[in-house]
C-alpha cells in the first residue's frame, strides 16, 4: 500500500443536519470529484447507499471501536480527479469529544510530493483548485492538508487559539480565522466565500 497525501475538510458536529452527506456529495462533484464506486467495504454500493449510511452514523456519533468488525465502519469511495490514479474519500469521527468529524480524500504520496518541503507543481494547483471549490460548502470549517507520517490536522479551535493549521503544502482557513494568526511565515490567497489560503514560505513547487 502506498504513502498516501490527504485533503482533510473539517467540520462541526453543531452543524449536523439530516443531509450533511448529499450535501457534501454535491459538492465533491461541484469540485470535479467523480465517484467511480464504493471501497473497502463498500464494494457494489451506490452514491446515495453511501451517503445514508454514512448520515445514519454520524448522527449515532459513531466511533468504531478497536475489537469491532472495521465493516461496521464509515463506508468510503473511490473517486476519480485530474488524472491521479487513485483518490479516495471518506469520513472520519476520531474525536467527537471536541465536536469535530471530518472527510479525507487521500491521493498517492509520490503523485504529488518530492519531499517535505518540495512538491510538485501541476498536482499542487489542481488540488488547490479542488479545494477552492469544496470551501464554498457553508459548512466547511478549514481544509487543511498533510502527509503520510504527519501529526494530523489541527482542530478549528485550536487554531481560534493561535495554533497553525496543518499545511504540507497548503491550508485554508476563514477570512476570520487568518485575522487571529500570526502569519508571518505563510503567503496568503483570498478566496471567494471568505476563505484564505496559506502556504508556508519555506514550501517549494517544482
Amino acid at each position: 500500500m502506498p504513502a498516501y497525501f490527504s485533503v482533510i475538510m473539517e467540520f462541526s458536529r453543531a452543524e449536523l443536519d439530516f443531509d450533511n452527506m448529499k450535501e457534501l456529495n454535491a459538492y465533491i462533484k461541484h469540485a470535479g470529484l467523480e465517484f467511480k464506486g464504493g471501497a473497502w467495504h463498500a464494494e457494489g454500493m451506490s452514491l446515495e447507499e453511501i451517503a445514508d449510511w454514512n448520515q445514519k452514523k454520524l448522527e449515532e456519533d459513531f466511533v468504531l471501536g478497536y475489537d469491532e468488525n472495521c465493516e461496521n465502519d464509515y463506508k468510503q469511495m473511490d473517486l476519480s480527479y485530474g488524472g491521479f490514479s487513485e483518490v479516495r474519500g471518506f469520513i472520519m469521527n476520531e474525536e467527537p469529544v471536541r465536536g469535530e468529524y471530518t472527510f479525507s480524500i487521500l491521493i498517492p504520496e509520490e503523485e504529488v510530493v518530492i519531499d517535505a518541503k518540495t512538491y510538485k507543481k501541476e498536482a499542487v494547483d489542481k488540488i488547490k483548485a479542488m479545494a477552492s471549490k469544496l470551501w464554498i460548502l457553508p459548512k466547511t470549517r478549514t481544509i487543511q492538508t498533510q502527509l503520510e507520517l504527519s501529526e494530523g490536522i489541527v482542530n478549528e479551535m485550536d487554531i481560534k487559539e493561535g495554533a497553525a493549521p496543518a499545511a504540507c503544502p497548503f491550508a485554508i482557513v476563514s477570512e476570520k480565522q487568518f485575522g487571529r494568526m500570526d502569519t508571518a511565515n505563510y503567503t496568503a490567497e483570498h478566496i471567494e466565500y471568505g476563505g484564505v489560503i496559506l502556504t508556508p514560505k519555506d514550501i517549494k513547487l517544482v
